[in-house]
């Protein structure tokens, strides 16, 4: 600690910023006047046990206190801290003032004007749909944001769809309509909950198997299909999911870069290729797409193309394949 006099100065200086008096100081701390006037004499220091509480009382930190002199850039982040506080907290009461007038205005406006409750229930779902997202309901949670977010924006979306469905009486179109919005957030969101567990390398295929999973289901709960469409949409959707759980699998496997790369060119070459072939198969359609005849551009232009494609991407991943399997052999030796 510095000498009595620095010290005693510095404790001044501080009390004055406060614009307390020595008796104010000496009430705070519940010590004597006299007590307070000896410090800032130089004539004794404090009471080891005082210190967390004059740090306390005259805003400071005890490194401060200990030096006798202003830590500038201890300040600054305190200064920085404080004003994301008021931002913060501007951020979130300004917006739930306004939400709870709008509220407030529109159950009056109801009332006085058809005399009871209706329209006011999606006006409430919205408002609460509406804050989910801003300023969102995790400014209330210390711990958990991301599931609170996530959660709480979800319900809220689906509030409003119960909301609209009952006001309408029509309910046939709700649960279709939520199964969407989770097919959304679990391609957006499941990823980064599952980064946190050991499951984390297949995160993204787990993830687009589930929203697989609850597509079907979607289709499943969509009255308007006929019965001979329902079996081919639900193919097409393996179909065209295929693909993509495939892809995530190699690339959480510890393979190299290149080789997961040809990889996933390949298959997705090859199972493209004939992705028209099945939906011929699946609709009863006799279109010749894949007629191959270079001599004839005219009849045959799809199949030509097609297969030169096939044949290009085929040739690429190749390449990738060729170079991750030399990649992974000189790492051998």
């Amino acid at each position: 600690m510095t000498d009595k006099k620095t010290f005693g100065s510095f404790i001044k200086t501080k009390r004055t910023e406060k614009n307390f008096s020595q008796k104010d100081l000496a009430e705070l701390l519940f010590v004597t006047e006299g007590a307070v006037s000896k410090w800032e004499r130089g004539v004794s220091y404090p009471d080891i046990t005082l210190i967390a509480d004059i740090c306390r009382v005259l805003d400071i930190s005890e490194h401060e206190l200990i030096t006798s002199s202003t830590d500038s850039e201890a300040t600054k982040m305190k200064n920085e801290a404080r004003n994301y506080r008021i931002i913060r907290g501007t951020w979130v009461w300004i917006p739930t003032i306004a939400y709870a007038i709008a509220l407030l205005t529109c159950l009056i406006c109801n009332l006085a004007i058809d005399h009871t409750l209706s329209w006011f229930f999606i006006v409430f779902a919205s408002l609460v749909c509406a804050y989910s997202f801003i300023p969102t309901y995790t400014a209330f949670f210390t711990s958990k944001k991301l599931l609170v977010f996530t959660a709480t924006s979800f319900l809220s979306i689906c509030l409003l769809l119960c909301t609209c469905a009952a006001y309408a009486k029509e309910y046939s179109w709700l649960l279709t309509s939520c199964i969407g919005v989770l097919i959304g957030y679990v391609v957006v969101f499941m990823p980064l909950f599952l980064s946190k567990t050991n499951v984390s390398r297949y995160k993204f295929a787990i993830s687009l198997a589930v929203a697989f999973i609850l597509t079907v289901l979607l289709l499943l709960n969509i009255r308007v299909w006929h019965s001979f469409m329902l079996i081919p949409a639900c193919l097409i959707t393996c179909y065209a999911f295929a693909p993509a759980i495939f892809c995530t699998l190699i690339c959480a496997q510890r393979f190299d870069a290149f080789l997961k790369t040809g990889i996933c060119v390949a298959s997705c070459a090859v199972l493209y290729y004939f992705a028209e072939c099945v939906v011929d198969v699946l609709f009863g359609t006799n279109e010749a797409s894949y007629q191959v005849d270079f001599e004839d551009w005219t009849q045959c232009l799809e199949g030509n193309i097609y297969l030169i494609s096939l044949v290009s991407l085929l040739l690429i991943s190749l390449v990738f394949i060729g170079i991750g399997l030399l990649r992974t052999r000189k790492k051998s030796h």
